[in-house]
């Protein structure tokens, strides 16, 4: 069980403001459509005010991850802490939503530097069987936090669409705790820094799997409410319902990430990974009962938890000190181009074939990938490579 102290809970928290930028916002959408109609492509419009800070922070990230292997990382953790506050409630008191997406671009800059820079401190801070731990439950926390947000920000938009963007003045507490629980992690840059060449190729192929890995996940919150409606299940609750049990799943087995992870390699966990979550998803896109999709959705809960915290940790263990900003950011970048492509991607695939083609199509695709990295796995141990690093 992974022990809590002050700077771990500080690494949690600083965590969540990523989850927090979209679930605090995203149940009051319809009604900031509704409250801008007069304005030309209001639907479009208020949509991007969840889907816009995604771009920034894919823009943000490496820059950041560059910087802070220069120049250190509390400094401008600070300043990220700062604009995310002050740019996350413009909504509250704007009255154009041009302004109010301009908003959200800085917030997502805000978010490029705050979570990078927390990915990267953990990968200071911790070692061993203690990252490891460490990895499985902050994936966990953002699991939980994500729900919590979403329950909140439901009631808060039902009183009020300007209310939960007050939310984000939160991070400005956030600072006496980082001054008085972290401490800067001393410049390790040089000009010759360097990786492996094995190192690097693996990099490499866990920057591209990021990016494919969120491009899958990312047709749960963005076609699962479509295909409801197109199986005839018409209430909103129930894809909240589906939604919930999909995080329920990605908080029970980043949980017991830690313990799989001392038995099972890198490679191999990505396998069983793609497996469940094809799993899951190939469930949903043969059936039409309402309850088979909730128990398809925790198998692919269950998969999603396991990829997100072992890409993070696999980067983190590839990865020299006076690399790991650069490499944390473009992780950081890889995640959020995966959210940003997902409906882009698809929307030919939906429009001609149906949302329920759309996931068997996928399971199918995952299958694919989760064979590759059983393949992987053989071949880097055939060649006396070692999985772990």
């Amino acid at each position: 069980m992974i022990r809590i102290n002050s700077s771990k809970l500080t690494l949690l928290f600083l965590s969540i403001l990523t989850i927090m930028a979209a679930a605090i916002i995203a149940p009051s959408i319809p009604t900031i459509a509704q409250f801008f109609k007069q304005t030309p492509h209001a639907d479009l419009l208020s949509k991007l005010v969840v889907s816009l800070p995604t771009l920034f922070i894919a823009v943000t990230a490496p820059i950041v991850g560059r910087y802070i292997d220069k120049h250190g990382r509390l400094k401008l953790l600070y300043v990220g802490l700062v604009l995310y506050a002050f740019s996350g409630m413009s909504g509250f008191y704007l009255n154009n939503i041009y302004h109010i997406l301009t908003g959200r671009a800085l917030l997502g800059v805000s978010i490029g530097i705050t979570m990078t820079i927390t990915i990267t401190l953990i990968g200071d801070y911790f070692k061993g069987e203690e990252r490891k731990d460490f990895i499985g439950f902050q994936t966990a926390f953002i699991g939980f936090a994500g729900v919590m947000f979403l329950i909140v920000a439901g009631v808060l938009a039902d009183i009020s669409w300007r209310l939960p963007f007050l939310f984000y003045l939160a991070s400005l507490a956030y600072i006496p705790l980082v001054i008085n629980t972290l401490k800067e992690s001393p410049p390790t840059y040089s000009a010759t820094g360097s990786m492996t060449g094995k190192s690097s190729l693996l990099i490499r192929i866990i920057f591209v799997n990021a990016i494919v890995l969120m491009i899958f996940f990312y047709i749960v919150p963005t076609q699962l409410p479509f295909l409801f409606y197109e199986i005839g299940i018409d209430k909103n609750t129930l894809s909240g319902t589906a939604l919930a049990v999909n995080a329920l799943g990605m908080i029970i087995s980043s949980l017991f990430y830690s313990r799989l992870k001392g038995h099972v390699h890198f490679p191999y966990i990505y396998t069983i990974a793609f497996f469940l979550t094809a799993t899951g998803y190939f469930i949903t896109g043969m059936t039409h009962s309402f309850f088979v999709i909730l128990m398809a959705m925790f198998f692919a809960g269950l998969g999603f938890g396991l990829l997100m915290a072992n890409t993070n940790l696999w980067i983190m263990e590839l990865s020299q000190q006076d690399l790991r900003g650069k490499n944390m950011g473009m992780l950081t970048t890889c995640l959020f181009l995966g959210q940003f492509l997902s409906p882009i991607v698809f929307e030919p695939l939906v429009t001609r074939f149906g949302v329920s083609f759309l996931f068997t199509f996928t399971a199918a695709s995952m299958v694919f990938i989760s064979t590759g990295f059983l393949w992987l796995g053989q071949s880097l141990i055939k060649m006396g490579i070692s999985t772990e690093s």
